[in-house]
């Protein structure tokens, strides 16, 4: 992965559509100041705000993702909701991560060969 951050992904991809500040706050329902904001790294987008990002931007949301230093808490605490034991199963999969030193490489392979959604 390179050195590029999510803000300066999301400047690029914004100026690559000709939008400014304003323009794209316009399209996912954020002031300019917010999204410059987050273009600068000082303001951490929420995931809702990601999508709407994707979305105007006619990229994948997954395309932003990989940029992103937010955890999905989200996601894992609606598991977890359903079911305590994952919450133990994402601690232990962290764990094994950390100690075996699996580099993000291995695991998105690993996910690529998971069932798909029907």
């Amino acid at each position: 992965m390179s050195d590029v951050t999510l803000g300066q992904r999301l400047e690029e991809l914004r100026l690559a559509k000709g939008l400014s500040f304003r323009e794209m706050g316009d399209l996912v329902g954020a002031s300019a100041p917010h999204i410059r904001d987050v273009e600068q790294g000082n303001r951490r987008p929420s995931e809702a705000l990601l999508e709407k990002m994707a979305t105007a931007l006619e990229v994948e949301l997954e395309e932003l993702l990989r940029y992103s230093t937010r955890p999905p808490a989200r996601q894992m605490e609606e598991l977890i909701g359903q079911d305590t034991e994952y919450s133990l199963a994402f601690r232990k999969f962290v764990e094994a991560v950390r100690d075996n030193q699996i580099p993000p490489s291995e695991i998105l392979d690993i996910s690529e060969r998971l069932p798909k959604k029907p």
